[in-house]
């Protein structure tokens, strides 16, 4: 089935802005800390940090109070939840934080600040990656040291000191254009070969469970692998080609993302020598036309010079490099699949390019091994099918963009940030950027898989396309599961294999960015999986519809979490429908936070705290003086508790169910806790009553043993 400002603060997103030009200086190791996590403070006036988004204790003691739960937790434990059923595959991390949706914003910002202070380091970024789909593996791995005799780490060269002499070694045969290139080129390269030959025998490892005849095509086995995930049959999910649901547990992900930490670890090493080798080690224009050669490990190493190219590269390519110049690329650049070399790289050193690739799985891809894309400078443009600028199936792909304003396209689905049974990853460190996609993309996690978009800086633009995905059950809108979707395989409608979805995350860390999409986007979960939106600053822009912005439904969890800036959220967006800001239903829980400034809210029904059906809804903007609007629609047939359900604290209530679900509490929990508000009713539909929100009030709507609507306008954090 189709599924779907203030000053102080902007002190937080300067050192962000510094912390890019630390990382450019310095690249990978020792990079040092780009945002501090410091201790909440009970001081009105706000730091600026992440860990000031805690919930004051005298505020949430009040709502537990009123909640029926006096010195307890709103949340459901795993016997609570047992009932709902429990998919294949559910990740433990995801299950823990039912316990307390308290708890749940302070483990956002542990993971967000985790990636967002590490962004700069291909292993931290794959290993916390792998880390929320319950794979924990290199985690203490080593760059070879000279020291002890490891002048490259492979013990084939180990005696070879001179770059020049190992790369030769490395090749099957001797050129003298790689003879004539820099020295830091010449290293730069042996040490990538190092760590794919060295990661070679655990992706060999790890492709044992496959065991299919895979097309040598990429893009034909990610296709077999993700039927499951597209088949339908009467409108329902389900497949009559069942290989990627056999394969999901059996495939060995903890030796895929030892693999991948080799890998990292060497190319971090390599790039750190380059940055730091002196100017006439690196000098030279390169071969004149692009250069392929066989390698000893299998593939080919394809070498492009300085100048401005056209390249279609075909796949085997086990390392590419460019030296600069504005070049246009086509093909798999970076993408490893499950025929062939364990893994591919692709380096670009200089230049505005042109990345194409519309038959997907391309572009920083790993279908059964790891794909890595690392450009280094220029304004670039990405423009690739399904499965493609960071995308991890039964594998890992990571594609690290370091400078320029950049553009991003992903035609289809699962791209700029994607995983299924693997991680993918996408990661953008400066510049004024657009992210562009149909659905299933810019950080979405399925089964058993992470996916990340992160952007470090810069003025952003994200956009879930109105016509990527239309569908007829959301009201001919557009169903993006995209920017931080945690998403499973629902399937109790059709063929009965239902699976547990992943982790989704959108990290942003500074800028005035702008949000766009229809329907499950922003920080949602979906089945069993978890999504998260975190934005640390800047005057923000967002357009959502339903299950968007902190929402989530079916046993799910979704986060969205804005440090600071004057925001807006759906500001004159005409199309928005209902359930977002803080929305969840059927056992879910969803978040929304806003830490501090002057905010502009635009609600609908079921909205901005709003629970339905056995779940737990909170919303909590902690500072500013916001402008909130009620625009509720009219209501179709007579109020039957569910399309009569108001916002800013409220729950639906249902007759008898004479099951569970009679016993589970719900709870719709709305907080504003600083500075002067306003609420207005505005377009009064037919069938609802004025909100009671109002400043410095609070309100209970919906009170009741099982069903508990709760609002509350504070001032704990004046202005």
């Amino acid at each position: 089935m189709r599924t779907d400002r203030n000053a102080a603060a902007w002190r937080d997103v300067g050192r962000v802005v510094a912390g890019v030009g630390l990382v450019l200086a310095c690249l990978w190791p020792g990079a040092g800390v780009l945002r501090g996590e410091e201790p909440a403070k009970a001081a009105a006036a706000f730091d600026g940090s992440r860990m000031a988004l805690t919930i004051p204790e005298e505020a949430w003691q009040r709502v537990l109070a009123d909640a029926g739960r006096p010195g307890g937790r709103l949340g459901y434990t795993p016997d609570e939840l047992r009932p709902f059923g429990k998919d294949a595959h559910l990740l433990r991390n995801v299950q823990a934080l039912f316990a307390d949706v308290r708890t749940i914003p302070r483990e956002s910002g542990r993971i967000s600040s985790g990636f967002l202070d590490n962004a700069a380091k291909p292993s931290e970024v794959l290993a916390r990656a792998w880390a929320q789909c319950d794979v924990s593996a290199g985690r203490m791995y080593a760059a070879p040291k000279a020291a002890e005799g490891k002048a490259w780490g492979l013990p084939e060269i180990d005696a070879l000191a001179q770059p020049g002499e190992a790369l030769a070694a490395l090749l099957v045969e001797a050129d003298p254009q790689v003879a004539a290139l820099p020295p830091a080129v010449q290293r730069l390269l042996v040490r990538v070969l190092v760590g794919q030959s060295l990661a070679e025998p655990w992706v060999a490892l790890a492709r044992r469970a496959l065991g299919e005849p895979w097309p040598r095509e990429a893009a034909a086995a990610h296709a077999q692998l993700m039927a499951p995930w597209v088949d339908e049959q009467n409108d329902q999910t389900a497949t009559l080609q069942p290989v990627g649901l056999d394969l999901v547990g059996r495939f060995d992900r903890a030796r895929l993302a030892y693999a991948g930490q080799i890998l990292a670890v060497h190319l971090e090493r390599a790039l750190e020598e380059w940055r730091a080798a002196p100017e006439a080690d690196r000098q030279g224009s390169g071969p004149a036309q692009p250069l392929r050669l066989a390698t000893r490990l299998g593939g080919a190493l394809l070498l492009c010079g300085a100048g401005s190219d056209r390249v279609s590269v075909q796949e085997g390519v086990r390392l590419s490099l460019d030296l600069g110049g504005d070049d246009a690329w086509e093909g798999a650049l970076g993408a490893a699949g499950p025929v062939g070399p364990g893994s591919s790289v692709h380096l670009d050193l200089a230049g505005s390019d042109r990345y194409m690739a519309p038959q997907g799985a391309a572009l920083g891809a790993g279908v059964g091994g790891v794909g890595v894309l690392v450009d280094l400078a220029g304004d670039d443009t990405y423009d690739a099918g399904s499965g493609s600028l960071g995308r991890g199936l039964h594998g890992a792909g990571l594609l690290m963009d370091l400078a320029g304003n950049d553009r991003y396209r992903t035609r289809g689905s699962w791209g700029q940030g994607a995983g299924h049974v693997g991680v993918g990853a996408l990661v953008d460190l400066a510049g004024d950027d657009e992210y562009e996609c149909d659905q299933q993309s810019q950080g979405l996690g399925g089964t058993l898989g992470t996916g990340l978009l992160l952007d470090l800086a810069g003025n952003d633009t994200y956009v879930a396309r109105d016509d990527g995905n239309i569908s007829a059950l959301y009201l001919g809108q557009s169903v993006a599961m995209s920017q931080g979707c945690g998403y499973g395989r629902r399937a109790d409608l059709g063929d009965g294999w239902s699976l547990a979805g992943g982790v989704g995350l959108l990290l942003d860390g500074a800028g005035d960015d702008r949000y766009h999409a229809q329907v499950w986007a922003q920080g949602c979960g979906y089945w069993w999986g978890v999504g998260i939106l975190e934005d640390r600053g800047g005057d923000d822009s967002y357009q959502n519809g339903k299950y968007s912005a902190g929402a989530a439904a079916h046993f799910a969890i979704g986060v969205c979490i804005d440090l600071a800036g004057n925001d807006l959220h759906n500001a004159t967006n005409t199309t928005a429908k209902n359930q977002f800001q803080g929305h969840a239903r059927d056992g879910a829980i969803g978040v929304f936070v806003d830490g501090d400034g002057d905010d502009g809210y635009d609600v609908n029904h079921n909205c901005a705290g709003s629970a339905d059906l056995n779940s737990v809804a909170l919303f909590w903007d902690r500072r500013g003086s916001d402008r909130y609007t009620f625009h509720p629609a009219t209501l179709e047939g007579p109020p039957n508790g569910w399309n009569d359900t108001g916002a800013f604290g409220t729950c639906t209530r249902y007759p008898p169910f004479h099951s569970f679900r009679d016993d589970l509490p719900s709870w719709g929990v709305f907080l504003d806790t600083g500075g002067k508000d306003t609420y207005a009713n505005e377009r009064p539909a037919v069938g609802f009553t004025a909100t009671p929100a109002a400043d410095g009030q609070s309100w209970k709507p919906q009170p009741g043993p099982h069903v508990h609507g709760l609002g509350y306008d504070l001032d704990l954090f004046p202005r």
